[in-house]
This record gives C-alpha cells, structure tokens and sequence, in this order.
C-alpha cells in the first residue's frame, strides 16, 4: 500500500509542482505526515528536499529551454537562498515536530489567504 501512495503521492507533487510552480512541500510535507504512520514533520520536511531536488532540475530544464529562466535572477537568489537553507534545516533540526508542524500549516494558510485576497497590480502569467 505504501508504495501505491508513494507513486500517487509523486504523480501530483511532481504534475501539480509543474503546472503551478509550487515546491512540491506544499503537497508532499502534509501528505506523507497524514498518510504514512512513521513519518513526522522533520522527516517528511527531509523525505520532501530531496524528492523537490530532483524534480526541480527536471521542472528548471524544461522550463529553461522554454525560455521561462531569466538567468540574472537565478544568480542574485541562489547565494542567499543556500546560505538561509542551511540555517533553516538547522533551525528546524532544533524545534518540536510539533512545533514545525504548526508553523507550517499556519505559512501555508497566510500564503493561501494573501493569494486569494490581494491584488498583485493585474500581473498574469503569459503562455505566450
């Protein structure tokens, strides 16, 4: 059975991560926390960095060669972002699962809300 929700589990990550953008953490942390018994916060939060690793060459290639990178800003957030994922695994590695769990669940709901309710001056993704 696990390894039908670990397949079913990769095919919406992976087919919601590409068509949406998302990490892929949104669906799989509260996935594999929720459907597997063995699995708790900072496990899924690693389990999901490294599946999101693989998928995002994919999903950045793809992208890349439809001319949807622009490389300059790549540059300007990869050095800080490696730096603050560093300290962000290492600050999580020190907080309850419990903790992290609801920390999580509540970054998910702001982010939610912020989407549906605040304008972005029109801003719509061209397929052009």
């Amino acid at each position: 059975m696990e390894i039908a929700i670990g397949l079913a589990l990769g095919m919406v990550a992976g087919l919601l991560g590409g068509i949406l953008g998302v990490g892929g953490g949104t669906i799989t942390i509260p996935a594999l926390v929720l459907l597997f018994d063995d699995v708790e916060q900072h496990t899924a939060q690693g389990i999901s960095l490294a599946a999101m690793f693989l998928m995002a060459l994919v999903g950045s290639f793809t992208h890349y060669r439809q001319g949807n990178v622009k490389l300059r800003a790549v540059f300007l957030i990869v050095p800080s972002a490696i730096a603050f994922s560093y300290l962000g695994a290492w600050a999580a590695g020190i907080v309850t699962a419990e903790w992290l769990t609801r920390v999580f669940a509540i970054s998910l709901l702001l982010i939610g809300i912020r989407m549906l309710f605040i304008n972005r001056g029109g801003k719509v993704v061209s397929t052009n």
